[in-house]
């Protein structure tokens, strides 16, 4: 009767064993400090920001995107000063009226970000069109029709986004981003001191020798 006694014991104390070792993982993470939660949602929102810069790039480079900021509001009020839209290239024969398109001046190069009110057929070129362009805020369209093969079409646009953007590209604002972002991996890769079980934690029962 003793040794089944005796026998039962070791079965009890490794049953036990894992809920105290649970015990023990869960007072060690509540541990956690304030300033280490606020360095892994700082570390994880950079890593995000970085993770959207490299798709954007690929999404750019694979399906020719792009970034165009409104200076003037010629385009207002759907697309007012400050305002900025994403844009994708594509063949002169896909545009249609109605469409938003990025063009550039005949002789200084500027370029134009205008509606299309009117497309016709360029006599021996079958991949030109000839654009007529006018922006929503005017009362009459440009002076001279665009002649292209290709042309960023406009698929989204925000306003105030093209002043964040203007902001962001400043030599100020670049160099603390810079800076930032350093300073953000350092703090990451700053080795932190062991945690430590809290008091009231369990210690987990040796388990008897055989």
């Amino acid at each position: 009767m003793n040794d089944l006694v005796t026998a039962s014991r070791p079965v009890a104390a490794h049953a036990a064993g894992p809920r105290h070792r649970s015990s023990a993982r869960a007072s060690v993470s509540e541990t956690i400090t304030p300033v280490e939660r606020v360095r892994d949602a700082v570390t994880t929102v950079v890593g995000c920001l970085g993770i959207l810069t490299v798709a954007w790039l690929v999404a750019s480079a694979v399906w020719g995107l792009g970034i165009i900021v409104f200076v003037t509001g010629s385009m207002s009020p759907t697309l007012p000063t400050g305002a900025a839209a994403i844009t994708r290239t594509v063949d002169a024969a896909d545009l249609a009226v109605g469409d938003v398109v990025t063009v550039r001046r005949p002789g200084n190069g500027a370029q134009v970000t205008h509606r299309i009110i009117e497309i016709a057929p360029v006599a021996g070129d079958p991949q030109a069109r000839s654009l007529t362009l006018r922006g929503d805020a005017n009362d009459s369209a440009d002076l001279r029709p665009y002649i292209v093969t290709s042309a960023p079409r406009v698929l989204i646009g925000a306003p105030l986004a093209g002043t964040i953007i203007t902001a962001a590209k400043t030599p100020t604002a670049m160099l603390g981003g810079s800076v930032l972002i350093a300073a953000v991996i350092a703090w990451a890769l700053w080795p932190t001191s062991p945690r430590r079980p809290s008091d009231d934690a369990e210690p987990a029962p040796l388990h008897p020798s055989r």
